[in-house]
Parts: C-alpha cells; sequence; structure tokens
C-alpha cells in the first residue's frame, strides 16, 4: 500500500518548487497575486493551507492550471515540455526586467 502525501504538503511543495523554478522570491510572489508575503511564508512552511481562491491565484500566478498544484510530483512531468520551458524563460526575464525598473527608480 502507497503511503499517501497529505494534500497540504503536495500544494505547499508544487507552490515553492514553481516559485523557485521561476527565480521568484516569496515577495514577487506575493506581488503577483495580492496576497501578503508573510502569507506565502506560512504557506510554503506548512503553517497555513490557502484557500481555493488563494490556490487558484497563486497557479494563474505561475502559470499553470490550478489542478496541476494538487498533483504529486508534477514539476518532473512537466519540465521537460517546451511549454513549460518557455514559460519558465519568459517569466526569469518579466523578474529581471522587473528587478531593473524598481532599482533605476528606487535609487
Amino acid at each position: 500500500m502507497m503511503n499517501e502525501i497529505p494534500i497540504e504538503t503536495v500544494i505547499r511543495e508544487n507552490i515553492k518548487k514553481l516559485r523557485k523554478s521561476l527565480g521568484w522570491s516569496q515577495e514577487f510572489l506575493a506581488e503577483k497575486t495580492g496576497v501578503s508575503a508573510p502569507y506565502i511564508t506560512q504557506i510554503e512552511v506548512g503553517k497555513r493551507t490557502p484557500s481555493l481562491d488563494i490556490v487558484e491565484k497563486l497557479a494563474a500566478a505561475l502559470g499553470v492550471e490550478y489542478k496541476v498544484l494538487f498533483e504529486p510530483n508534477n514539476l518532473k512531468k512537466r519540465s521537460d515540455t517546451s511549454e513549460f520551458s518557455k514559460h519558465i524563460l519568459e517569466s526569469k526575464l518579466i523578474s529581471a526586467i522587473t528587478k531593473t525598473i524598481h532599482k533605476e527608480f528606487n535609487s
């Protein structure tokens, strides 16, 4: 019999892995979703479980369908697809441009 991973753990790990694969900070993900950075931290460390509404916002920001966040080991399957790789590249580029703009306006 297989050990079932709690769905909260699956969601938490998928959010964290996707965020990191995009090179995003928790703060950047928070900005993209309208959720506070401390709330993102609490989700990722397992102190909070996001509502379905928040899961949908996080998934949209991360560029995946919300159901992907409920799938154990989804990144291994998706990381081989060119569409996912293209999304990561685009997101890293946008992130780099955003950081540069923030630096320019905050100096």
